[in-house]
Formats: structure tokens, sequence, C-alpha cells
């Protein structure tokens, strides 16, 4: 029994030596998952955690420069969605309207058509408006329209920055405004009515100036009418752009797997696929079915697209008697046009930008145009720009209105 006794001992302190060993490898595995954790984070934060960079060959430039405060600051997102595609997710799911009224006007275009033409005001105006011999006419995204927090939040900013009129220029179709003529919104010569939306400001405001703001697709609509000959003997003194798809392609809009695309492409061939199909009466089912079968869109087909390259193709190019989708890209991509662009522009996207890769802007390319300047930060993702400070707002609320009231600037010391 003694020696029975003697060996549980030797037994259970060999044992108790060896679970000691194996807990301090262990705690060393942790320790090593920890620190390696902690570099990742620390590098990742020192990648994105940088101030923008400009891009751009003119004067624009270097007056931004010289004149802006957000350009000289650091922006990240907060560490909670340094991926982009959880910036969009934050931003789209959490996001509150902030306080303005909304003065709802419908624009009846020269067709015969109707979109929703709203202006944007504080409830009441704190102070003297310092930038009222101007308009904002904001042309959103294929998604947004004048109610969407986005859209909202972006007024209030040019709002408190003192410019009083704030228009959205919408799509047919959206807004509670039913189609009553056989025609889309698209940017695209005829089928981008922005130029009307210019007509009833001027008429309205003829002694004023206009800026415009375009947003994701919006973007695309601004500059085809800035590249038109019209836009230079309008009132037109310049546009802000950003999240802008430069140049549109197969390896953007055609993917059918991953984060990107079930986070945004899909909720995006949903909806647009959804509003085309919705019967909002019966006078504009029978338009629609009339439509559709003209242009020889089969709606079954539409409806099982899952790309946005689909949709294009089964839609778009349709619409406008075009061979594809390649074609709708070549004619109404931004990359394609913007040497004709004679008035100052500034374009603000992130380099992470899922949606509209840095890639595309060529910037030897793009310098080549004095009027362009390219605000450029390292992380943002599409739409989004999660704040820092506050991750259910945005850097955009900020920076989109200073530079608006940059190139006012500008543009008063280039007379």
């Amino acid at each position: 029994n003694a020696e029975y006794g003697e060996y549980l001992q030797h037994y259970y302190i060999l044992n108790l030596t060896e679970y000691r060993k194996g807990m301090q490898h262990d705690n060393d595995h942790v320790c090593s998952l920890i620190i390696l954790t902690a570099i990742f984070l620390i590098i990742s934060i020192t990648r994105k955690w940088q101030t923008p960079t400009l891009y751009g060959s003119g004067n624009l430039k270097e007056f931004i420069l010289k004149r802006s405060s957000l350009v000289h600051q650091r922006y990240c997102p907060p560490l909670i969605c340094l991926h982009p595609a959880l910036q969009f997710l934050i931003r789209t799911k959490f996001e509150k309207p902030p306080n303005v009224l909304i003065d709802k006007e419908t624009l009846r275009l020269k067709d015969g058509g109707q979109a929703a033409f709203d202006q944007i005001k504080l409830p009441s105006h704190p102070g003297p408006v310092n930038n009222s011999d101007y308009v904002i006419i904001i042309v959103p995204g294929e998604r947004e329209t004048t109610h969407s927090t986005k859209i909202l939040h972006l007024a209030r900013g040019c709002l408190e920055q003192g410019f009083s009129d704030i228009f959205v220029m919408n799509y047919r179709g959206a807004c509670s405004t039913p189609l009553i003529t056989k025609r889309m919104s698209g940017p695209y010569g005829e089928f981008n009515h922005l130029d009307e939306c210019v007509a009833v400001v001027e008429s309205k405001y003829p002694e004023k100036k206009i800026m415009l703001i375009g947003i994701c697709l919006g973007s695309t609509f601004v500059i085809d009418y800035l590249c038109r000959p019209e836009a230079n003997k309008s009132s037109i003194v310049g546009a802000v752009l950003h999240s802008c798809n430069w140049k549109y392609d197969f390896e953007t809009l055609g993917c059918s797997t991953g984060i990107k695309y079930h986070l945004f492409c899909k909720p995006f061939v949903k909806s647009v696929v959804y509003k085309t199909a919705k019967n909002a009466n019966e006078d504009e089912k029978a338009l629609k079915e009339e439509w559709f079968k003209e242009i020889g869109v089969d709606m079954n087909q539409l409806a099982q697209s899952k790309t946005i390259y689909e949709l294009h193709e089964r839609l778009i190019a349709r619409y406008m008697s075009w061979s594809g989708a390649e074609e709708v890209y070549a004619r109404v991509s931004p990359y394609y046009k913007f040497r004709a662009v004679t008035k100052p522009v500034v374009i603000v996207n992130s380099r992470d930008d899922f949606m509209a890769p840095f890639s595309n802007f060529n910037i030897p390319e793009f310098e080549k145009n004095p009027n362009l300047v390219l605000w450029s930060t390292a992380a943002g993702g599409h739409v989004s720009f999660v704040d820092n400070l506050n991750p259910v707002t945005s850097y955009l609320d900020k920076v989109v209105p200073e530079c608006v009231k940059l190139v006012t600037e500008f543009v008063k010391t280039q007379n």
C-alpha cells in the first residue's frame, strides 16, 4: 500500500507538471494570437487612416489644397467597419433621417411624361443665408429618391453651409409618380431629363447659378449633361460627384457571388426588376405591357436576372436600341467622355469602393482634363464613408457640402 501510495503521488506530480506545461503552451498560443490580431489591426488602421489624396492638373486642385480644412484631416471608418461592405450595411440599415422639410413637386416633361422634382428645406433656418445666389440640384443613385436617408443628410449638410435652395431630380416612376409615357430615365442623351430640371430652375431663379451633385449612377447623369454643348450655355458653374463608377465593365457589374453580390448587386437587381414590373394601376400595367412588347423585353427572362450586367443586357440595351450591355457601357461611362467637360468638377471616391474600382480612373488620362479633381480616400466603400466618430453618420455629409462651397468660391476667383 505504501508503494502504491508513492506511485500515485509520483503519478499525480508528473501529470500536474505536464498539465502546467500544457497550460503554459496554450497561454503562449493565446498570447501569440492576440499579438498577431493587434498587429493586423494596427497595419489595417495605418493603411486606412490617411489624409485624402488629390489628383488633378489644374488650378482647382491647388485652390482646394489651400482653402479646404478636411483635405488635411485624416479619415478612417471605425474599427468595427473597416471592411467596405460592413460600412454599406451599417449606413443602409442604421442611419436615421435628419429633420428637414420636403416640398413635393411634379415636373412635366417635354415628351408628355413626368418626374418628381422636390425641394428640401430646413424647418427654420438658424441664421443668414450666405450662399443664396446658388441653387443645388442633387441627382441620386438608382435606388435613391428624395426620401432616402442618404439624400436627406447630404441636403442637410448643404443647407447648413448656407445653400438655401436644394432640389432633388428623381427618375421617372420614382416617389409615387407613375409612368404615363413609354420612357425611362437614363444617363445618355435624350433619356437624361436633367436638362429639363436645369431649365425649370433657370426660369424660377433667373438671377442664380446652379451647382450639381451626382451620387453613384447620378454622377453618370451629371457627366453626360456637362459634356453637352448646352451645358456651357446654362447657369451651371460646376459639380461635385461621389461614388462615381468611372468606367462600367463586366468585371464590376457581372459578379454573382461573394459579399459584394449579396449586399449590393442582388438587392439592386431585385429593386430595379420590382420597380419595372410593379403595376401601380391598371393604366400603367397596360402601358408597360405594350411598351415591353414593342422593345422586345421578356419579363420572365428579366425577372430571372441575377447580375447588374444581365439587367443591362436584357432591359437597358433593348430600351435604348443598342446591341447589348457592352455598348451601354461604352456610351454611358464617364471614362469615354470626360475630356469634353469644361466646368470644374470634384469627384469624391474611395480606393476601396467595390462598385467603382479606383484603377478605372487611369490617373494619367484623368489629369489631362484640368477641370477635374479626384478627392481620393484610402477607405470609405461605396456610397458609405461611415464617420470615424459616429458610425451612423457619414464623412460625405461634411466633405461634399464643403466641396460644393469650394467650387463656387473657385469660380468667383476665375471670373
